[in-house]
């Protein structure tokens, strides 16, 4: 018996990437190195709305916190940071605990103006958002600014917090 004759057809074709099929594949990476690039690197904007977004959900855990504890709790909030307090026959105090310790802004805004339903502290001292044992409360606002850049942090008297850039 003979052995069946090789094909050399297989054997004439170039092997290797076509100048074009290389081309795509190096567009193709420009484009997702320049995705990574951009969202790896947030602006001004995107900071300070994650600065928001972090203090509506604090906001969220105070105002329950304020309800299984039956005990109002405050907070307060300047360019250097925010604290929140909580009260006591004695007055009001700093919490010093998890989520309620005093924190600092990712990205340090220029304001932070609490523009309603804010309760002046009776000293002088910064306005305060305070947080009752109701489960219905009035809207609250809190604004961050940040040169040109505005974040509003905005509560619906039922317990949510949204944070926006108008």
């Amino acid at each position: 018996m003979k052995p069946a004759p090789r094909r050399r057809a297989a054997a004439c074709r170039p092997r290797g990437f076509t100048l074009l099929e290389l081309l795509v594949v190096m567009v193709i990476a420009g484009i997702v190195i320049s995705l990574v690039a951009v969202n790896a690197s947030p602006n001004e904007r995107g900071r300070l709305l994650d600065d928001g977004q972090r203090i509506a959900r604090l906001f969220e855990l105070a105002q329950e916190e304020a309800q299984l504890g039956a005990r109002p709790i405050a907070w307060e909030g300047s360019p250097g940071g925010w604290r929140f307090l909580e009260s006591t026959p004695n007055g009001w105090i700093p919490m010093r605990t998890d989520v309620f310790a005093p924190g600092q802004w990712r990205l340090q805004p220029d304001q932070v103006i609490v523009a309603e339903g804010g309760r002046n502290a009776g000293t002088g001292g910064p306005p305060r958002l305070v947080f009752g044992r109701e489960l219905i409360d009035g809207p609250q606002r809190v604004v961050l600014v940040r040169g040109d850049i505005r974040v509003d942090i905005t509560g619906d008297g039922g317990g949510r917090y949204f944070a926006s850039t108008p």
